[in-house]
């Protein structure tokens, strides 16, 4: 479904991303894992062309994205969670997720919103409140909402798990699994998290200064114990 072939990335001179080579198959959920500042957020935004500037080669089904502006990517069935959340605070939760559906793809009809809380149980009881009125867990859950309206076939998080307490964070693990099973969409998950990643998640990416350092599943990773001293202890 995804291919990228030596993508670099560039914010004005500096160069974050360093060739790098990831695959991705229908239905697949992989994690890219790194400290801050190693790159994860920032091949999220490459995919979408969404600020850095590139070099290499992206191809997502039968269409290359070197060229393709943001919004006709979101049009092919890409959709991005941001890290930061990004809720409309004077909109309801019910008008902020169905921002999300100008996104859908023209063959594909975006989810109801009944059929979103079908999904997401938890955003039933938040339809009618204002985005000032959510905890940080309630804004992530409408967040992952808004991004799956438009029923893409590719989901990214980027640091879904991030400032949650434990509780909500095996929530939303939960949530994750149920949304992967879902029409077999496939996911792309940035994390810290390694306990979450591995539990949303069927192999992994380590990215260190902008560079893949490592891939393979997660038995692979298990047997490397000094990976995570070297790349991901702060």
């Amino acid at each position: 479904m995804l291919e990228v072939r030596d993508l670099n990335a560039f914010y004005g001179q500096s160069h974050i991303l360093h060739g790098i080579n990831l695959d991705l198959a229908e239905g697949e959920s992989i994690a890219l894992l790194g400290r801050n500042g190693a790159g994860k957020s920032t091949f999220l935004k490459a995919l979408l062309n969404a600020d850095p500037r590139t070099e290499g080669a992206m191809r997502f089904g039968a269409q290359t994205l070197d060229t393709q502006p943001t919004h006709t990517r979101t049009r092919l069935g890409m959709s991005l969670v941001p890290e930061d959340r990004r809720i409309f605070p004077k909109l309801t939760v019910a008008q902020n997720i169905e921002m999300g559906a100008f996104a859908a793809r023209e063959e594909q009809k975006p989810y109801t919103i009944a059929e979103v809380v079908d999904l997401l149980p938890m955003v039933g009881p938040l339809l009618n409140r204002f985005g000032y009125q959510l905890s940080g867990g309630q804004q992530q859950m409408v967040a992952i909402a808004r991004g799956l309206i438009a029923r893409p076939r590719l989901l990214m998080l980027d640091e879904p798990a991030e400032g949650l307490a434990p509780v909500i964070v095996d929530e939303l693990s939960d949530t994750i699994n149920a949304i992967r099973k879902a029409e077999g969409r496939s996911i792309v998950v940035t994390e810290q998290n390694i306990d979450f990643a591995r539990q949303t998640t069927d192999r992994l990416y380590l990215l260190d200064v902008g560079s893949v350092v490592f891939s393979g599943t997660w038995e692979e990773f298990s047997r490397n114990a000094d990976l995570v001293d070297r790349y991901l202890v702060l």
